[in-house]
């Protein structure tokens, strides 16, 4: 791993621990165990450690789905391949999910700008998954955007640092399973 890559890394554990506005420059130094003034020849500043990870697991969530559309698979099969990409995103990516929930906020004008247009476009595309598997009857009729809504809540509760505090606790695959039995389990079954 790079010096910047580990700087990276040791930056989001802090903004997850100690949140965005209260990590300095010398908190990431220190654990780092670099020099603060050589922390500048890798990293300009500590904003832009937040644009370059809010970005990164934004890209992955992107690619991700993009990877997914170009299938040529049922629509009902791309939606769960949809649902599984995100839970490994997430759970391979613990401390940049985190930053999601709040500190895109404190993106600089242009980044927040690029890390919303991702946001759009990952949403959109998730419920264009939703609308398919809607018209092929593969699930039941409803609001698309409810039941895409619905389900990104669902997987946002993995972005909880609670979750990993005792590991030991799921597997991830048992994880996978019980959180796609739950998700399938309002949108397949025919309504009463």
């Amino acid at each position: 791993m790079t010096k910047r890559e580990n700087i990276l890394n040791i930056a989001a554990a802090l903004f997850v621990e100690k949140g965005f506005s209260a990590t300095s420059m010398k908190d990431i130094a220190v654990k780092t165990g670099i020099e603060p003034a050589s922390l500048y020849n890798h990293i300009q500043s500590k904003q832009e450690l937040l644009n370059v990870l809010l970005l990164r697991i934004a890209n992955k969530f992107c690619e991700g789905i993009r990877t997914i559309e170009h299938q040529n698979t049922p629509s009902k099969d791309q939606l769960i391949a949809a649902i599984k990409s995100h839970l490994k995103i997430a759970l391979s990516n613990q401390n940049l999910t985190y930053l999601i929930l709040q500190d895109w906020k404190h993106l600089q004008e242009n980044e927040k700008n690029e890390f919303l247009a991702k946001r759009n476009f990952y949403q959109q595309n998730f419920k264009s998954l939703v609308e398919r598997a809607m018209q092929d009857g593969e699930i039941k009729k409803g609001n698309p955007e409810i039941i895409r809504n619905n389900i990104l809540s669902v997987l946002r509760w993995t972005y909880n640092q609670d979750l990993y505090n005792n590991p030991k606790t799921f597997q991830s695959s048992e994880f996978e399973t019980e959180i796609l039995s739950f998700i399938l389990s309002g949108i397949l079954e025919k309504s009463t």
